[in-house]
């Protein structure tokens, strides 16, 4: 499955991603409750961990996955190293920050052409128990097809 998540990945930067086309992102699995996090460790580790549920998930919902961590990584790059750091403390401390990050990222995931992904992740994670506590960080499945619409990015 790696190698399959690698291609995804491999494939939406270089369809999406121009400003991560230099850097390398080590995409790996593991037992994760949620179904993906990245983090990006200063200045050359660029992390997508996707956890082994997504095998689960049908390719559509994986490259929805997938991109909405390559929005964060494109996200971080913009931060700088200085704000970055200063937001990796605030995310892990504040509620609010971590929302706001996620449904910014959903935001940018649609924008990018992922909406329908995104929406086909949603659905699963909006239904999986496991998930439940942390589902209002993201946008709700009806803002991702109204937002996705609205900018005419839905297909």
């Amino acid at each position: 499955m790696n190698k399959e998540y690698r291609d995804i990945t491999r494939k939406l930067v270089i369809d999406s991603f121009p400003v991560l086309k230099d850097k390398r992102i080590l995409v790996l699995t593991g037992w994760l409750q949620f179904y993906a996090f990245s983090v990006w460790i200063p200045p050359f580790i660029r992390l997508i961990v996707l956890s082994n549920r997504a095998a689960d998930l049908g390719v559509s919902a994986i490259t929805g996955l997938i991109a909405h961590e390559l929005c964060h990584q494109e996200r971080y790059i913009k931060m700088g190293v200085a704000g970055y750091l200063g937001f990796a403390i605030k995310f892990l401390l504040s509620k609010e920050t971590r929302s706001a990050e996620e449904k910014s990222t959903d935001r940018l995931t649609i924008e990018k052409g992922y909406g329908r992904n995104l929406y086909d992740l949603s659905v699963i994670t909006h239904n999986d128990e496991k998930h439940k506590k942390i589902n209002d960080y993201y946008l709700s499945i009806e803002e991702i097809k109204s937002y996705s619409e609205s900018l005419g990015k839905w297909r």
